[in-house]
Formats: structure tokens, sequence, C-alpha cells
């Protein structure tokens, strides 16, 4: 039994939300339009640029009890996620950020009807991405889903089509109830990407034999990778991308599978340049044309021992003073959490950018 005051609801929708509010506006009609009957939507919103007729609609949607919107600085990713979690009043926590949409007035239903089993830990649904060509191996991706490789990067392959047990969680079109919020901690703050496996890597550690992470096809999300703001991924530099992946394998691999890591230190190095590579082939938005690739990962690829090498330097002098956090806990749920803060204000355009 809920120890909850009796108006708190079974769910609770986090979604994380950075200079989107028209993208963010769109997803709040569809999520308060759910047919569910016990949910609340709460929104991180960190925006440092709003437009007064965007703050005007979000005041108006704010007005329904379901919906709380706090506002706060630019937090990152994964700080972002464990706001919106300890803010939560829910046993089941979903999530979806402000880029993405849920697919039909059914998604809270579905994605909640998986835990009728107490042995399943979290879900992630199926993404639908408009104009993402099919995967070239289907079946490898049906195989690989939401699974670790032997450096421990995760394979998303959350596009594909087949119920399936998994080792991993995806940050959107999730859900993961409180208890295992509770029992396993919240997302590692020390990286600026690949934020979801450091929750995955202890569940996996310390789940029962006959307890799982599932991938759900029947529950969808849009995918939407063309909507301007948020934390500028597709836009970055090759450089900065790879600083972005460094700090992930130091932080966050390195601290969970320390053995691994040393041993296998070159090879971690050469899945950065792979995954720069295929970041700036496939997923940048700044190398549009062939010439651009080859320009970018060229340099990339001449710069990369030395950046490398004073990344490294870096880390290392950082981690004399301060080491990296880990393990975050869920504090423990009030009795009842009903202050909203006031109204958005908005607010001129500024140039300050998500701390990583």
């Amino acid at each position: 039994m809920s120890f909850l005051h009796q108006s708190a609801p079974r769910v609770s929708v986090v979604v994380r939300s950075y200079n989107r509010l028209p993208a963010l506006i769109e997803l709040l009609g569809l999520l308060l339009a759910q047919a569910h009957d016990s949910f609340e939507v709460v929104v991180v919103e960190q925006s440092t640029q709003r437009a007064p007729e965007d703050v005007v609609q979000l005041d108006a949607l704010a007005r329904d009890p379901r919906l709380r919107v706090l506002q706060f600085p630019p937090l990152g990713g994964p700080a972002a996620r464990n706001t919106g979690v300890r803010h939560g009043r829910g046993d089941l926590f979903v999530f979806i950020d402000d880029d993405d949409l849920p697919v039909g007035t059914d998604w809270l239903r579905l994605h909640e009807a998986n835990f009728a089993d107490p042995k399943c830990l979290g879900v992630t649904g199926q993404f639908f991405e408009p104009n993402a060509a099919p995967y070239v191996n289907l079946e490898r991706a049906r195989r690989d889903v939401l699974s670790f490789n032997s450096l421990m990067w995760q394979r998303v392959f959350a596009r594909t089509d087949q119920r399936k047990k998994v080792q991993s969680l995806m940050g959107g079109n999730a859900a993961i109830p409180r208890r295992t919020l509770e029992r396993f901690g919240l997302w590692d703050e020390c990286t600026p990407i690949e934020d979801e496996p450091s929750l995955a890597y202890r569940i996996n550690a310390g789940k029962a034999a006959d307890e799982y992470m599932l991938f759900d096809p029947d529950v969808k999300m849009i995918r939407r990778l063309d909507v301007p703001g948020g934390m500028g991924k597709r836009t970055m530099s090759g450089p900065f991308y790879a600083k972005r992946v460094f700090t992930f394998l130091h932080n966050i691999v390195g601290h969970y599978f320390p053995r691994r890591f040393v041993l296998l230190y070159p090879a971690y190095m050469y899945m950065c340049i792979y995954h720069v590579t295929q970041w700036i082939c496939s997923d940048s938005l700044k190398h549009r044309t062939l010439s651009q690739r080859v320009l970018a990962t060229g340099g990339f690829y001449l710069a990369f021992f030395p950046l490398w090498t004073y990344l490294l330097v870096s880390w290392s002098v950082k981690r004399v003073f301060v080491a990296p956090a880990h393990r975050p806990e869920l504090d423990p749920r009030p009795a009842n959490v009903t202050a909203q803060l006031a109204p958005m204000r908005s607010a001129e355009p500024a140039n300050q950018t998500v701390a990583a």
C-alpha cells in the first residue's frame, strides 16, 4: 500500500526540457490527453531562452492540476532526470524528453501494464524515427537490442520489433518503478552523454536471477531528431563530442569495470575514434555534405592522440582534487508534494549552455 496522501498519482511522467518550449508545449498536450486515471507530469524546465508567447501557452497548460512545471538553471542530462524523479510522487516513473512524442492515448497504460509482474524492474518501448532507414541487419538488431558489447558500450537498436528481456534501459520511452530506483539508486551525473548505462550496470550486478528489464515494442514513441534547442548534441564539433565520449569512458566504465578498462585501454581509445567517426557521418547536423564529413574525420584523426593526451592529463589532475560521485540516491518520498513554482516568466535569449 502506498504511504502517500490519497491524492498522489500512481504514475509520474518526467520530462526534461531545455530551450524547446514550442516542442514541449506540443508534447504536454499529448501527455495530458492520455487515457489514464492516475498520473502527473513533472517538467524539469531549464530554458535560458523563452519567447513570451510560449510562456503564456505553458502557463495555461500548467493550470491543469496534473501538470507541474519546475524551473531550474541548466542542470545537465542525468541531473535533470534525477531532479524530476525526486519531485515525482508516483510509484511508477515514465520518462520522455521535450523533443519526443508518445504514440496513442494508451501510452501510459501500456507502460504500466508491464509491471503487473513484480519481477519486471524497468521497460523501454520502441522508438519510431521518421525517415530513418531500416536496420541493415534486422536479426542482429533484434538479438542485440539494449545490450552491452564487450567494452560495456550500450547497443540500442530500439527501433526493432520483438518483445525481449534486455540488459539496459533508455532515458526516453522508459518506465521504471520507484522500488527499482530505491533499491539501485539513480543515474550517475558525472557524464555528459550515455547517462543511462550507470543505472543498468548496477541493476545487472544486483538483480535476482528471475528479475529482468524488458523491451516492449508495443509502447511506441516518436523520436524527433530535428528539433532545435536541447543540449546541442547534433551540432557540436568532433573534438567536443570526443571529449564527451572520453568522460563517459573514464568516469563511468572505468568506475564500474576498472580491471576491464585498464586491461583493454587501447581498445577504448579506438572505440572513441569509431564512435566519433560514426557520429560525424550519421548523427551530426554540423557535417551534412561528403566534403564536410571527410574534412571533419580527417582532421579528427590527425588531432586524436594529442587530444586524448590532453584530456587524460586534465582528467587525472582533476581526479587528484575531486573524485566523481556515483550512485545518487532517491530521497525519501514526502508524504504529500503539492508545491508548485510560480508561473514562468519570459527571459531574454542567453548564451548559457548546459553544464557538462
